[in-house]
């Protein structure tokens, strides 16, 4: 009961996850790291039905979750990985939206010109071979495109307190895309990390991951 009452007065942290068959897995370490905390990971598309390639859809599905932690009284953070920091930046400032962290965050990619390529030999290249999750449907790709395109700009409306965490050795989303986001943001609190021989899924890291999430509690139980 006292773990519960915790968590109950501490904010929901909700995870946007990136373009890729994993979705909500990807923070399965953070998740665990996570424990006296509500973590909720909604995955935004149905990877066995390739209609569900409305990327408006996508965000509803996002921004629906706010809305009823919203409704509740609940203070929240939102972490957004990938393509899921891009939905995250646009949504950051619906009400009871406390702080923002972001991964990876999906606003310059590289390669748009082959990007059905891209999805599959870039973004699960680690899960290629005998994955249990289903492969993204190619319609999803020009989804992922609009999405990003549609939705990056709101990074110039984000006042909340800011995070955002980038690899240096990233190959599908270079870190000078983070960097120069970072400078459109114009939240009065704001840090930016760039983290050196970490690639695209820092929550990955065996080496790197511990102190990411360090970062992140620290930066989520700083009460300026």
């Amino acid at each position: 009961m006292k773990l519960f009452n915790s968590r109950k007065n501490k904010p929901v942290i909700v995870c946007f996850h990136g373009f890729g068959r994993r979705r909500s897995d990807e923070f399965i370490p953070l998740v665990k790291a996570f424990k006296d905390y509500e973590v909720i990971t909604p995955n935004f598309y149905d990877l066995t039905d390739e209609t569900d390639n409305d990327w408006t859809h996508w965000i509803n599905r996002a921004e629906s979750v706010l809305t009823d932690l919203a409704s509740d009284g609940r203070r929240i953070i939102i972490i957004g990985f990938s393509m899921g920091g891009v939905i995250a930046s646009y949504l950051a400032n619906k009400p009871n939206v406390e702080k923002l962290i972001l991964l990876a965050p999906a606003f310059e990619y590289i390669n748009i010109g082959n990007a059905t390529d891209l999805v599959t030999s870039i973004f699960d290249k680690k899960e290629k071979e005998e994955s249990p999750y289903p492969e993204i449907p190619s319609s999803f790709t020009i989804a992922f495109v609009n999405l990003v395109n549609n939705c990056k700009i709101a990074v110039e409306d984000i006042h909340v307190p800011t995070c955002i965490f980038h690899g240096l050795e990233d190959d599908v989303i270079q870190y000078s895309s983070s960097r120069k986001f970072y400078k459109k943001i114009p939240a009065t609190e704001k840090h930016l990390f760039l983290i050196e021989d970490v690639h695209h899924r820092i929550l990955d890291d065996s080496h790197h991951a511990k102190y990411t999430i360090e970062c992140i509690k620290q930066f989520i139980n700083d009460e300026k």
